[in-house]
């Protein structure tokens, strides 16, 4: 039986009226195949991947190749591949995983009965926990203070508890008994060999930051084995395992943009952090993969040929052999990088010990706070003097390619203090109208097609509104 948390996780973002079966009946696979939503994603489609269907076949009825420009957690392109084959495309590794996982699915689900059972006996697991030990203890020792009133140690755990910092340097101001822990790791580390390779990345990285140091060599060790799991098999391990890492997350939102702060403007805890942070660091990590790992064998896979690739948008557009009659794109559209959201996931995926980018705030340099890949991606879209450029090759190249162009826009509400769009509606309509002789803009939301008569799009549009922007080739 799937853990209700999971199921809960699924769920959340699809409509009320369908009801969830805590079992295996075909009323639940039904649903789980229509919607399943494999990680926390900003700006996730599952609450409108029904329209986004309906538009792309109003524009093709042939059921020919559709691609998912920027598939992101895969949610889309795992929705249209039940009625037409799919090409998944995006610049991260972790989409690609996720995507392979989702579209692809082994059908052996045999092959990982003793996976987990593997990981919890392994050598490997024996050798992290010991490494750890002095950290784990300490950690567990903050979470009681903290519980019982007094969560300043917790703080600062959080906020300086990084093995990575320490062996940069940046973690001699921490207190006595915290960077006695982190020495002492460090020390264990270096006897095992465990400084250089990936051995230990999660937990050397992300312990103490976004998971319990217990929970983050657990995800080590699961990737250990994963990379000498059969290769067929690997994305679905992998995929799990970021399913894994996002539901036990201790941050805001289940995203990786940063560690969770935990301390208020004025330097004192804020109210309730360590019940919060105990409620998602005492989470196993190999029970949920557990649940998450049956998630993914129940995937079914389609009579359709579905490709996934790694690869930045217009060399896709360039490199696609197939006849694709539609492509889906949901780029993004404010100054927010979506690779800060998920450099964890991605540095997951990659295992490569990247460096890492620094601060220079006040006179000192320090470590990124979120701990984040000096090589992030950066996108065109979400820089203000790339964005129209980025666009207009967009339209270029799909148009090139004759087929017809769905793309998503989320409308921005200054009133909510939402992110400012880098380009408006009128701005986008104007570029697809140079490429496509039939443009229209249909709202997903409650407003009429007449709110796009405004005299600002940009502004007077609500925010928990969807929009498409529909480009026809005939």
């Amino acid at each position: 039986m799937i853990n209700q948390n999971v199921l809960n996780c699924m769920a959340s973002d699809i409509d009320s009226n369908i009801s969830i079966h805590v079992n295996l009946h075909p009323e639940f696979l039904s649903q789980f195949q229509r919607g399943f939503r494999p990680i926390h994603y900003l700006g996730s489609k599952l609450r409108i991947v029904d329209f986004i269907q309906s538009a792309i076949d109003s524009v093709d009825s042939t059921g020919g190749y559709v691609c998912d420009l920027f598939a992101g957690s895969g949610t889309v392109s795992k929705y249209l591949s039940n009625t037409r084959p799919v090409i998944s495309v995006d610049v991260q590794e972790y989409s690609r995983v996720i995507c392979s996982a989702l579209l692809n699915p082994s059908g052996k689900p045999h092959q990982f009965d003793n996976f987990v059972d593997i990981c919890e006996k392994s050598e490997r697991l024996k050798q992290l926990c010991w490494a750890f030990e002095p950290l784990i203890d300490y950690e567990s020792s903050c979470i009681r203070s903290a519980l019982e009133g007094d969560a300043s140690f917790l703080c600062e755990l959080i906020e300086n508890g990084s093995i990575i910092s320490f062996e940069q340097g940046f973690g001699k101001q921490c207190s006595p008994d915290l960077f006695n822990g982190l020495k002492k790791a460090n020390i264990r580390l270096s006897e095992l060999n465990f400084l250089e390779g990936p051995e230990a990345l999660v937990v050397r990285y992300y312990g103490g930051l976004y998971f319990s140091y217990k929970q983050a060599l657990q995800l080590d060790v699961l990737l250990e084995e994963i990379s000498k799991s059969p290769k067929e098999f690997r994305d679905t391990l992998l995929a799990v395992t970021l399913s894994t890492a996002s539901e036990i997350v201790n941050t805001v939102g289940k995203q990786f943009a940063q560690p969770i702060k935990p301390m208020k403007s004025d330097g004192t805890p804020k109210k309730h952090i360590g019940k919060k942070v105990h409620r998602d660091r005492s989470i196993d990590v190999f029970w949920a993969f557990r649940d998450w790992l049956e998630c993914y064998i129940m995937q079914l896979r389609t009579k359709y040929l579905h490709k996934v690739y790694k690869m930045d948008y217009l060399d896709a557009l360039d490199r696609i052999n197939e006849d694709v009659k539609v492509v889906y794109a949901d780029p993004p559209y404010t100054r927010d990088h979506y690779s800060r959201f998920y450099h964890v996931l991605e540095t997951i995926c990659l295992r490569d010990n990247p460096k890492i980018s620094t601060t220079f705030i006040n006179g000192k340099t320090n470590i990124s706070r979120g701990i984040y890949r000096q090589n992030r991606h950066q996108s065109p879209f979400c820089i203000i003097s790339k964005a129209a450029s980025a666009f207009e090759g967009l339209f270029k190249k799909v148009r090139d390619l004759d087929a017809s162009l769905v793309l998503s826009y989320s409308p921005f509400d200054k009133d909510k203090k939402a992110r400012p769009r880098l380009l408006t509606i009128d701005k986008l309509e104007t570029i697809a109208n140079k490429y496509y002789k039939k443009v229209k803009v249909v709202s997903v939301g409650d407003f009429t097609h007449s709110k796009l008569n405004c005299s600002d799009k940009n502004f007077d549009v609500p925010n928990n509104a969807e929009l498409l922007i529909i480009c026809e080739t005939k």
